[in-house]
């Protein structure tokens, strides 16, 4: 097959076999790869009645058609498994340079079953495989185990997926470290691998991934290349990184603040935010796998506490769970905490979430000195932050409460504290609020992984910046609005399940054009001739792939909803930036770049210069919210279930939150629904 080598690697780890297994070009054109086709494998091997720290779970690696080609923002993998924090369909991807490698080595894939007696890791090597022992990596760090493994097999470029201290320790949310910036953070893969005793993965290879159409290959990616240099968004994700519009999100209250309590934090949104950290401690920059983005931050901390030299910089996400989130305004303390992170091998969202929650729980008095090992916690204790990440990695004092997650830490505390433990389906909220775009509430609770900003386009459709009217998204949408969302909702859901079968980055994905662009890519790497028709039917099939695997791990629509916190208005505060929202756009493009279009900023009487892009995505934001703080607060509140309702309708859920067999077997999915409903539907669905 071409786009694919048409390989998957079976390893059990209980006896130590290994076995290679063909990939069907059925099942390549029917999922295409990554996350969609990591869902069938799961729900065919029943993992979602699996144990998700037991011997009997299941967790994959997946590549896609594009991974290891030239195309932009291919350079990405999917890992997937039964979830230790949500007990549902977990799924995350990672960037760098693990995929591609893992293609030239000659495998779309690995699944692995079993669990080692004792540390292992797998060593593949251009088609070849074997389990080695890895006692003397276990409680390494990630840094630490992948330099080992690079000096034991004698191979400087070997690419390595492993865990860290965090993972061996069965933190919940524990991740998989693919490289000193790339991370497959969210829903606790790295506890998977830590309770199955595989502390590794390392690949090396020299295979070239074989394209169907070269010629046509070439020509479509120089056209991506070309929108992505044009884009404004992959502007400012390369000059400034993901961090870069950190202002312009606190300015509409998107920036969670003081556990998700505070509307507004100027002063720290100014120390924080991405041009801040390229005025003071940026260093230089790293792309991953054929990406000219290059959003990855390298900086250096000449002296003080913090001091480092060309370490890796926070994301913006870490820079709001470690920064905002706990009232640390000290971009160098970020910087150590998210470096902190990276080597235990610990999701910085869940973690800084976890710990922010714990301050509240303390600040409150729902907790005490017993809870805490005697700390007095304080907001804005940066050092007490590091501390605490350490004692969660290992599970120790207040750590061993931590490590479980806020959803787990709430039911412990109990107390009323679930009413500000943000979370959906046990995955911590990401850094973005729903009470600035509706669509979000409805986007986390739906998202079968949890709550996530990452696997649909929501928060660019929102807003406006982009549409994709092949998946029913084609913008016009009010941000503090709850109406229209639903379609918008599932049809960035849909698009996301593409990108992440693809497998690319959602960075290159947003920019570009599904029809003119995207599926020209995958037809001339595969050959396959999908239609656009084909590219949305594999979105929403592998949709509600993971969707069924969580309603057979026993989520039902109760489990579709966000905590309350995330849909009341702000105890502290009131979004009340907007009249700046424009000229703070203007900040993040870099200098040389020139302006294209001017607008009126009504609300202080200024014509500001802004990019094209810019205007067309916060036109509206801007002059349809010029609302007094009261109404402002009226608007805060999503009215999710008013959404649910919609969202229901448009995806054919029935009232328990399942698919109804008919639309399962209209996504050739009727084996699903047998599974499902097995003798038939037995209840009323309406």
């Amino acid at each position: 097959m071409f786009g694919y080598c048409g390989k998957l690697l079976y390893v059990n780890l209980t006896d130590g076999k290994l076995e290679d297994r063909e990939l069907s070009e059925a099942d390549a054109k029917k999922y295409m790869g990554g996350a969609a086709l990591a869902a069938r494998i799961l729900f065919d091997m029943k993992a979602y009645a699996a144990d998700p720290l037991g011997a009997d779970n299941t967790i994959v690696f997946m590549t896609g058609p594009l991974t290891g080609t030239l195309m932009p923002g291919s350079g990405r993998f999917e890992v997937a498994a039964r979830s230790p924090l949500t007990g549902g369909f977990g799924v995350s991807s990672a960037g760098g340079f693990f995929g591609a490698e893992l293609k030239r080595a000659g495998y779309d894939g690995i699944i692995i079953t079993g669990a080692a007696a004792s540390p292992v890791y797998l060593w593949i090597k251009d088609g070849a495989a074997e389990l080695l022992p890895a006692e003397g990596l276990w409680g390494k760090t990630g840094t630490d185990t992948m330099k080992a493994i690079s000096e034991e097999r004698g191979e400087k470029n070997c690419r390595t997926a492993c865990i860290g201290p965090a993972g061996e320790n069965l933190v919940r949310y524990a991740c998989v470290i693919a490289g000193s910036h790339n991370f497959a953070g969210r829903t606790g893969l790295g506890a998977v691998m830590g309770a199955k005793k595989l502390k590794a993965v390392s690949v090396k290879g020299k295979a070239q991934v074989e394209l169907a159409e070269k010629q046509e290959f070439m020509d479509v990616r120089e056209k991506i290349l070309k929108t992505l240099a044009e884009d404004v968004t992959a502007k400012s994700y390369s000059a400034y990184g993901t961090a870069g519009t950190m202002q312009l999100g606190m300015l509409v209250s998107d920036v969670p603040t003081k556990n998700w309590r505070v509307a507004d934090w100027e002063e720290g949104s100014d120390k924080l935010n991405g041009i801040s950290v390229a005025e003071t401690i940026l260093s230089g920059t790293k792309s991953c796998y054929a990406c000219p983005i290059g959003c990855k931050r390298v900086v250096t901390i000449p002296d003080g506490p913090y001091a480092r030299e060309n370490a890796v910089g926070p994301e913006y996400e870490t820079v709001a769970s470690m920064g905002t989130m706990q009232l640390v305004d000290d971009i160098e303390a970020v910087t150590a905490a998210n470096e902190l992170c990276n080597e235990l091998g610990m999701d910085t969202i869940s973690a800084g979430s976890s710990i922010a929650f714990l301050r509240e729980c303390y600040e409150s008095g729902l907790i005490g000195d017993e809870e805490t090992g005697g700390r007095e916690l304080k907001w804005g204790a940066a050092d007490q932050t590091l501390e605490l990440l350490e004692l969660t990695a290992r599970r120790e004092g207040p750590g061993a409460l931590l490590a479980d997650g806020v959803k787990r830490m709430s039911e412990k505390i109990g107390k009323g504290s679930e009413e500000f433990g943000v979370h959906a389906k046990g995955l911590e909220a990401p850094m973005h609020d729903p009470r600035a775009y509706h669509g979000l509430a409805l986007a986390y609770a739906t998202s079968p992984r949890g709550a996530c900003h990452i696997t649909h386009a929501d928060l660019v459709a929102e807003m406006g910046v982009y549409t994709y009217p092949e998946f029913g998204v084609t913008g016009g949408y009010e941000t503090i609005s709850s109406k229209g969302k639903a379609e918008m909702v599932a049809g960035s859901e849909n698009l996301g399940m593409v990108a992440g079968s693809a497998v690319m980055c959602m960075f290159v994905i947003w920019p570009l054009s599904m029809k003119r662009e995207v599926l020209p890519a995958l037809n001339a790497a595969t050959g396959f001739g999908w239609s656009m028709a084909d590219l949305v039917a594999i979105g929403e099939r592998g949709w509600h792939l993971q969707r069924a695997f969580c309603n057979m791990a026993g989520m039902t629509a109760a489990d579709d909803k966000v905590s309350p916190r995330a849909l009341k208005p702000h105890l502290e505060g009131s979004p009340t930036g907007l009249d700046k929202v424009v000229a703070t756009m203007t900040s993040f493009s870099p200098p040389p770049l020139p302006f294209v279009k001017t607008v009126a900023n009504a609300a202080v009487g200024r014509i500001i210069p802004v990019q094209k892009n810019v205007v067309k995505g916060l036109g509206r934001l801007l002059f349809t919210k010029k609302l007094s703080a009261a109404e402002m607060k009226k608007k805060e509140s999503p009215d999710l279930e008013y959404m649910l309702r919609e969202y229901y309708t448009v995806r054919e859920l029935d009232r328990e939150g399942r698919a109804r067999p008919r639309k399962l077997a209209e996504l050739q999915l009727a084996d699903v629904a047998e599974t499902m409903f097995p003798g038939g539907e037995s209840r009323p669905t309406d």
